[in-house]
C-alpha cells in the first residue's frame, strides 16, 4: 500500500491533471468502477462534453487529451476483446487516427542533433510538411544527396521522460486496482508492464529498424513482397531514415483497378505473406492497418512501419496452427485442448467450456470461415468465461482481425484460414520428418557432448571431496521417519524376545519342577504351556491381520 501512495505523492501534479481531465470529460465514473474514488478528492466539475456521449467516447477523448502514454494504453486496451465488450473496442480503436501536428521549428534542433550535422549535408531535399503525425512521431518526405527518395521518422521531443513518469504512476494505480478482488483477475499490473515494454521498445527506433531488416531477410526470396531498406548511417534512437515505397493505400478496390492493379492478387499475396510471418518466421507485423499495408506497381505488396511487431516461438506457432486446424476441421476436442493450453489454471468448469466450444463450432463450422467474425466470437467466449489470453496471442488476434479487414476489402471472397492451410500442412510434415528426428538427435548429441566434456572435471571434484571427507549425501524419502520408528520398535521387541528366551533356557527346568504336580507336570509348567500356545495364536493372527 505504501508504494502506490508514495508514487501518487511523487507525481501529485500529474495525478491532479489526470483527474482533472477525466472530470472535464465527465469520465469520473471510470475511477469509481475501478475502486479509485479516493483519487477524485475535490475534482473539478464535468466540462462541456455533450451528455449524449457514451462512457467509451468520453474515456477515448480523455485519453487523447492526456497524451502519448495514455493513447498507447487505449490502443493496447483496444486489443483486449477478451475483457472489453465490442462497443468499447470500436471506440478505443479510433485512437489509431492522426494526432495533432507539431510545427517543424519544435523538431528541427533535435533532428540536427541526431544527424550530427546540418540537414543539407545529408538531404538534397526535405519537405517540412509532415506526411503523417502520430502520438509518438511525425513522418516527413525527403531525398538523400544520392537522389534516393526516403521517409524520415522523427520522434516527438521529451517523450521518454514524460512516459517514464506516467508509467510509474500507472504501475501504482494498477497496484491499487488489484486490491479489488473482482478486478485482480484481469491482472492490471501485468497489463501495465505490457504497456511499458511496448512503449519503451517503440521509443527506440533502432528496434523498429532491426525488425524491418529481419522481416526483409525473411522475404528475400519473395520479390512480390516489398520491405523498406533502412539507412543506418543516418538513423538513431529518435530518428529513422528508410526507403520510400511508391504505392497506393489498399482501401478502394475500384480505385486500384483503375490504376491497372489486380486487387484479388494483391489480397492473396498479402495474406500469404502474413501467414508466412506467423507460422514460419515467428515475427509478424503487429498493426497491418491500411496505412501500413501498401499496394505497389506490378501487384507487389509493401509492409511499412514495424514499430509494433508480434513474436511467436515454435511452441506458440504450433498452438496457433492447432487452433486454425481445429477451425478448418470443425474439431471441438481440438478447440477445447487449445483453450486449456492457453488458459491453464483459469479453467474451472470444463464441461461448460466443452459445451461452449460445441456451440462455437456450430456457428462457424461447415462453411467458409470469416476470420474477423470467428476471432471476435472466440474472444467473446473467453470474456464470458473469464479466461485471459497471453499477451502475445492478443497481439496476434488483433493483427489477424486488422489484416483480414484490409485484405477482404480487396477481395471479399478471401478466406484467410484457407490461405493458411498449405503452411499448416508444411508445419505438420516438418513435425514428423527426418529434420525433426535429426534435430532431436543433434540435441541429444549436444547434451551428451556437454556431459562428456564436464565428466572429468566432475570426477576430479568428487574424488577430491572423498579424500577430504566432505561429501554430503542427502536423500529425500517420504515416510522415512515412520520406517525408522518401526525398525526401532521391532529391534527392541526382538532384543526383549531374545533376552526372555535366554532366561527361560537357563531357568526353565527349575521353574517347571517347582510347585504342585498334576498329570506328571507341575502347575507352573502347565501355565507356561498355555502361555506359549496363546502367544503362537496371537502371532499367527497378527500376520493375517497385516495381510
Amino acid at each position: 500500500m505504501l508504494e502506490p501512495t508514495w508514487t501518487a505523492l511523487k507525481h501529485h501534479k500529474r495525478v491532479h491533471q489526470i483527474v482533472a481531465v477525466l472530470a472535464a470529460f465527465g469520465a469520473q465514473d471510470v475511477l469509481l468502477r475501478l475502486g479509485l474514488g479516493r483519487l477524485l478528492g475535490e475534482s473539478p466539475a464535468a466540462g462541456d462534453v455533450p451528455p449524449q456521449d457514451s462512457t467509451p467516447q468520453r474515456v477515448r477523448l480523455a485519453l487523447e487529451k492526456l497524451g502519448p502514454t495514455f493513447i498507447k494504453l487505449g490502443q493496447i486496451l483496444a486489443s483486449r476483446s477478451d475483457i472489453l465488450p465490442p462497443h468499447w473496442i470500436s471506440e478505443l480503436e479510433s485512437l489509431h487516427s492522426s494526432a495533432a501536428t507539431l510545427p517543424w521549428s519544435e523538431l528541427e534542433d533535435q533532428v540536427r542533433d541526431d544527424l550530427g550535422c546540418e540537414l543539407d549535408q545529408v538531404f538534397a531535399e526535405f519537405d517540412t510538411e509532415p506526411l503523417a503525425a502520430a502520438s509518438i512521431a511525425q513522418v516527413y518526405r525527403a531525398r538523400l544527396l544520392s537522389g534516393e527518395a526516403v521517409v524520415v521518422k522523427v520522434q516527438r521531443p521529451g517523450l521518454r521522460r514524460k512516459m517514464s513518469a506516467d508509467l510509474q504512476l500507472l504501475e501504482g494505480v494498477a497496484m491499487l486496482v488489484e486490491e479489488n478482488a473482482a478486478l485482480a483477475h484481469y491482472q492490471p499490473r501485468q497489463m501495465v508492464r505490457q504497456l511499458a515494454r511496448a512503449m519503451l521498445e517503440e521509443l527506440d527506433f533502432t528496434q523498429e529498424g532491426q525488425h524491418c531488416d529481419r522481416v526483409a531477410t525473411n522475404f528475400v526470396e519473395h520479390p512480390q513482397i516489398a520491405i523498406p531498406r533502412i539507412h543506418w548511417l543516418h538513423s538513431s534512437e529518435r530518428l529513422l531514415v528508410q526507403e520510400f515505397l511508391p504505392s497506393h493505400t489498399p482501401l478502394e478496390r475500384q480505385a486500384l483497378i483503375e490504376q491497372g492493379l489486380d486487387p484479388s492478387l494483391l489480397a492473396q499475396r498479402g495474406a500469404q505473406a502474413f501467414i508466412k510471418m506467423l507460422l514460419e518466421d515467428g515475427l509478424f507485423h503487429g498493426d497491418p492497418h491500411p496505412g501500413n499495408l501498401r499496394a505497389m506497381d506490378d501487384n507487389r505488396v509493401g509492409f511499412i512501419d514495424f514499430g509494433m511487431v508480434g513474436r511467436l516461438d515454435e511452441r506458440r506457432r504450433l498452438e496457433v496452427m492447432g487452433f486454425m486446424r481445429a477451425m478448418t476441421e470443425g474439431s471441438t476436442e481440438a478447440l477445447v485442448a487449445v483453450l486449456i493450453d492457453w488458459s491453464g489454471e483459469q479453467v474451472r468448469d470444463l464441461s461448460a467450456i466443452e459445451q461452449a466450444a460445441r456451440e462455437f463450432m456450430g456457428r462457424h463450422g461447415g462453411k467458409a470461415l470469416n476470420m474477423s467474425a470467428m476471432i471476435e466470437d472466440f474472444l467473446g467466449l473467453m470474456r464470458a468465461y473469464q479466461l485471459l489470453l497471453p499477451a502475445d496471442l492478443l497481439v496476434l488476434f488483433k493483427a489477424l482481425i486488422t489484416a483480414d479487414g484490409v485484405l477482404t476489402r480487396l477481395d471479399p471472397q478471401l478466406d484467410l484460414v484457407a490461405t493458411a492451410r498449405p503452411a499448416i500442412h508444411k508445419m505438420l510434415k516438418e513435425q514428423f520428418s527426418w529434420k525433426l528426428a535429426r534435430r532431436l538427435g543433434l540435441d541429444g548429441l549436444e547434451l551428451g557432448r556437454g556431459v562428456a566434456v564436464e565428466l572429468p572435471q566432475l570426477t576430479r571434484l568428487l574424488i577430491n571431496r572423498l579424500k577430504h571427507g566432505v561429501v554430503d549425501l542427502r536423500l529425500d524419502m517420504p515416510g522415512v521417519e515412520r520406517l525408522e520408528k518401526s525398525l526401532r520398535l521391532a529391534s527392541t521387541r526382538l532384543s526383549l524376545a531374545l533376552l526372555i528366551s535366554a532366561l527361560l533356557i537357563a531357568f526353565g527346568p527349575q521353574i517347571a519342577a517347582a510347585g504342585p504336580v498334576w498329570q506328571g507336570l507341575s502347575v507352573v509348567g502347565w501355565l507356561a504351556g498355555v502361555a506359549t500356545v496363546g502367544g503362537m495364536v496371537a502371532f499367527v493372527w497378527s500376520l493375517f491381520k497385516r495381510s
